[in-house]
């Protein structure tokens, strides 16, 4: 089973990198200004947007080259109103983006001054090997969906289990079970040992997993 995020606007930088937020605004601001018929009524006008870049840009010149007492502070005010203004429009144009397929959406993040983020699909393996508490015994995991198969969903399986000493050269069976977990107890401490799965649906024999390799400890 996997999960798949859609397309995200991403600033690509954190509040406290003065000079990206003020590349990343402009980028926006750009980015917008040039889209104005793909974004028709963002929820900050772009003339009051551009302002408080050019007085977060005034107030970081202020800061490079007086260092002037309080410089800092009225720095980070105008940094804080940008950031808040990025916000809004990044929200506003997510709203937009989350209307379209991923591939336009992602296209449309970056038309507005946006990188585009997508978190990555999350697989969970055909099987998990791990230790347990108990020396010399590895609990095993596997993904039953996975293994039997869209078609085969709703059918009751049977998970059948093997374990490799010598690399995969050779492999015994471990009892059947009928969930998707069991323990392969009696293992030789320091010695890597291999697990493999397959899965019975009916009369059917599936094929098995890429094995699991696990040094017991």
């Amino acid at each position: 089973m996997s999960t798949v995020s859609r397309p995200r606007g991403s600033f690509g930088i954190t509040k406290k990198n003065v000079p990206g937020v003020q590349i990343r605004a402009q980028a926006m601001h750009d980015g917008l200004v040039a889209n104005a018929a793909l974004f028709a009524s963002p929820t900050i006008g772009m003339a009051a947007f551009l302002a408080l870049i050019t007085a977060l840009a005034v107030a970081q010149a202020n800061v490079t080259s007086t260092r002037a007492k309080g410089a800092g502070t009225l720095r980070n005010t105008k940094r804080d109103a940008v950031w808040s203004a990025m916000e809004i429009l990044r929200a506003y144009v997510q709203g937009q983006a989350d209307l379209l397929s991923a591939e336009n959406a992602a296209a449309l993040i970056e038309a507005a001054g946006l990188l585009v983020w997508a978190a990555p699909a999350h697989h969970k393996p055909a099987l998990a090997a791990t230790l347990t508490t108990t020396p010399g015994v590895v609990h095993l995991d596997a993904n039953v969906s996975l293994l039997k198969g869209p078609g085969a969903a709703s059918r009751k399986a049977l998970l059948n289990w093997q374990v490799s000493a010598d690399g995969g050269k050779t492999w015994s069976d471990l009892r059947s079970t009928p969930l998707g977990n069991t323990d392969a107890p009696g293992l030789t401490l320091l010695t890597t040992y291999g697990f493999r799965v397959s899965v019975t649906v009916g009369k059917v024999i599936g094929a098995w997993s890429q094995a699991v390799s696990l040094l017991v400890h």
